[in-house]
Formats: structure tokens, sequence, C-alpha cells
């Protein structure tokens, strides 16, 4: 038979107080970083002077917490879904030793040559990359990004206009996003400026 346990208002305030002063007290209970997930569908990539890493997490949660533990600086968001629905695969691209796009289109602050091999739904067992993958996309802190038909940003494939915010890219138009062809699924390569 059980035994029940009655507690006075004032006890059990004194014990909220308590648990509540160890919970604060314990290292690493406040923004602690996730831990990463190499199935995860929602990844970084970390862009540095020098290098490039991508980081994978099971939620968009823990992506978005890792980049605010990090301070990593977001530049762009690269959605695998419209609307910018982040209960499909991400992938967020982010600056470490640089914080924000530098001013205008007229040069280029990152570039992916290549999206084949690029894992984007990364639990899918035929291994289907970031090519042919984006239908929304997102950028801040003063960066833009183009994306093109080829690998390398060929000239000599499509290339869309420097896109700011795209909700849709199968060509509607609104807001910002491109309207000369159609982007949803298309894209092999990018630049960001």
């Amino acid at each position: 038979m059980a035994t029940v346990r009655n507690f006075s208002l004032p006890g059990m305030a004194a014990a909220s107080c308590a648990a509540l002063a160890l919970t604060l007290s314990m290292p690493g209970t406040s923004a602690a970083t996730p831990a990463p997930d190499p199935d995860g569908e929602h990844c970084v990539l970390v862009l540095s002077e020098s290098s490039e890493e991508t980081v994978c997490f099971a939620t968009a949660q823990e992506s978005t917490t890792y980049r605010s533990v990090k301070q990593l600086r977001n530049w762009v968001t690269l959605y695998d879904w419209v609307n910018f629905n982040d209960s499909g695969p991400t992938t967020a691209i982010v600056a470490d030793d640089f914080e924000v796009c530098t001013a205008g289109t007229g040069d280029t602050d990152a570039v992916r040559k290549s999206l084949y091999g690029q894992l984007f739904v990364s639990r899918n067992p035929d291994g289907v990359s970031e090519n042919n993958a984006y239908s929304s996309i997102q950028t801040f802190n003063g960066c833009d990004i183009k994306l093109a038909d080829w690998v390398n940003n060929n000239v000599d494939g499509g290339r869309s206009s420097w896109i700011n915010s795209c909700s849709n890219l199968d060509g509607s138009g609104e807001g910002d996003c491109p309207t000369e062809h159609n982007w949803n699924n298309r894209a092999s390569s990018w630049r960001i400026s």
C-alpha cells in the first residue's frame, strides 16, 4: 500500500526554491551544446577563412541552439521544403571568422562549386544530395545567394538572380523570388555575396 504524505504550503515552496537553486547552480544547465547526429537532417555548414565543417542534428531546434551556443552568424538557410518549413531537411550556412557578408553583390563571400555529394537528406538510404533539392531560401546579415544550374557556377548553364528571401522557388516571383525560371529542386552550385 502506498504511503501518502501531506506537505504544507510553506514546505512545498521551500522545496521548490531549493530545487530551482540547485538547477540554476549546476554547470551546463543553461545553454548546453546539443550532440551532433551524423544522420541528422538539419545541418550547419560552418565557413571560416581556412576551412569548412558540416555538423548535423536531429532537429531544427538543435541546429539553432548549436549556432547560438557557438556564436555563429547565420548567412543563409536552405530548405528542402517550401515556405521555410523546417519539418524537412535544412542546411544553415554560417560564418565563423567573419560576421556579415560584404555590401553589394560585386564580389563573392562564399561559394559551393558542386552540390553533388553534399548530403541534404542524410537519413535517405540512397544518399540523396543537396543537388537539385532546394525549395525555399532565407538570407541574413546582408547576404544574398545566387543559384546555378550547373556545377562551378558555370555561366553556360542557367543562373538565378540574386536572392534575398524566397518562400517558394517555383518561379512565382512572390516577394524576392526569381521570376525568370523555376529554381525549385534545380540548383547544382551557389555563390553568396
